[in-house]
C-alpha cells in the first residue's frame, strides 16, 4: 500500500506523494496519473504533486502533473501545498524562508506559524516570444486574437507556464466563470499557442480587487489557479489597468489570493491559503492493472 496526502489551495486540489516514503512514485505514467485524478473512479484531484527534500530546512523539490497526465512547469497553488507539507513534516520550519525547486526554476517560500497561509516570492513575468511561444513569434500585449467563437483581446505572458489573460468590464465572478466554461477548451487548444495555454478572464472591481475565472491547461475548469491569478495582476499592471507596488486581491470561485507586483518588475509576491485535507493509502499495483484496462 502506498501512502498519499490530499491538499488543496483555494479549492485547487492535489494528491501528494512523498518520495522519501515512496521513491517508486516518481515513475508514475500518464495513464496512472489521469486515472488517480478521476473524481468518480479514484481519489480525484486537479493534479499530482511529487515531493522531496533536497536539503533539510533549506530546499524542497516539486514535480507537478496535470490531471490529464501531462507534466507542467509550475503550479502556484501546488507550490503552497508543497511548502505546507514541508512544514507539517518538519522538513522546513515555519516563519523562515526556504526554497522550492520546480521545472520553471527556484522560488522562495515561507509558511506562517498557524500553518494556514503561505507566501511565495516569484521571478518576474515574461512577455517576450522566446518565453511565450506564440505561433507567429510575436509579443502580444492587449491585442486581439481570433477564435472559433469570436474575438478576444488580451495579453499573453509566461509565469514559467503560459497564460492568456483577457478582461471584461464590470463582470461578476459567476458571469466570468460561465464564459470560461464555454470557451476555455477552445482557447487552451487554439493553434495560436504552440504549447497550449492557461486562460484567465478577469474583471476589475477597483484598483485593489479583481474577479477572475480560469481554465487550466491540462486540467480544464478549476476553482482557482495561483499562477493564473498572478498572471492576471501582472497583465493588468503591464497595460496600466492596475498599479504596481500595491497588494491586489484576486477573487476566484475557490477563494482569494493576494498578489503584489513590484514596480522594478524584479519579483512578485503572492500570499494565500493552503490546507491539508486528509491522508490515505492506495494499492498502486492493483490500481495499475485497473488503469491499464481502462476500468
Amino acid at each position: 500500500m502506498i501512502k498519499f496526502y490530499k491538499y488543496q489551495g483555494l479549492g485547487n486540489d492535489f494528491i501528494l506523494f512523498d518520495l522519501s516514503e515512496n521513491p517508486a512514485m516518481e515513475s508514475l505514467d500518464p495513464n496512472q496519473i489521469s486515472s488517480l485524478c478521476d473524481r468518480k473512479l479514484a481519489i480525484g484531484a486537479d493534479g499530482i504533486l511529487l515531493y522531496s527534500v533536497m536539503e533539510s530546512g533549506k530546499r524542497l523539490r516539486m514535480i507537478y502533473y496535470n490531471s490529464d497526465g501531462s507534466r507542467a512547469e509550475t503550479c502556484f497553488n501546488g507550490l503552497r501545498s508543497i511548502a505546507l507539507h514541508g512544514a507539517r513534516s518538519g522538513d522546513v520550519s515555519t516563519g523562515t524562508e526556504f526554497e522550492i525547486v520546480q521545472d520553471a526554476g527556484i522560488v522562495n517560500a515561507n509558511v506562517n506559524d498557524g500553518l494556514n497561509s503561505v507566501k511565495i516570492e516569484l521571478a518576474p513575468a515574461r512577455y517576450e516570444p522566446e518565453f511565450t511561444h506564440l505561433i507567429d513569434n510575436r509579443e502580444l500585449i492587449d491585442d486581439n486574437l481570433e477564435f472559433s467563437f469570436g474575438t478576444l483581446r488580451g495579453t499573453f505572458l509566461s509565469m514559467g507556464n503560459p497564460h492568456f489573460v483577457c478582461w471584461k468590464s464590470n463582470e461578476k465572478l459567476d458571469d466570468l466563470n460561465e464564459v470560461v466554461l464555454k470557451t476555455g477548451s477552445d482557447v487552451e487548444k487554439s493553434s495560436h499557442f504552440t504549447q497550449g495555454t492557461n486562460f484567465e478572464l478577469a474583471s476589475i472591481i477597483n484598483s485593489r480587487e479583481i474577479n477572475m475565472a480560469v481554465w487550466e491547461r491540462g486540467a480544464g475548469y478549476t476553482l482557482a489557479c495561483g499562477s493564473g491569478a498572478t498572471a492576471a495582476v501582472c497583465a493588468g499592471v503591464k497595460i496600466g489597468s492596475l498599479s504596481a507596488d500595491q497588494p491586489v486581491v484576486v477573487f476566484m470561485a475557490g477563494g482569494k489570493l493576494v498578489v503584489n507586483v513590484h514596480e522594478d518588475a524584479e519579483n512578485i509576491e503572492i500570499e494565500g491559503e493552503a490546507t491539508f485535507v486528509y491522508t490515505g493509502e492506495i494499492d498502486i499495483e492493483e490500481f495499475r492493472i485497473k488503469g491499464e484496462n481502462g476500468s
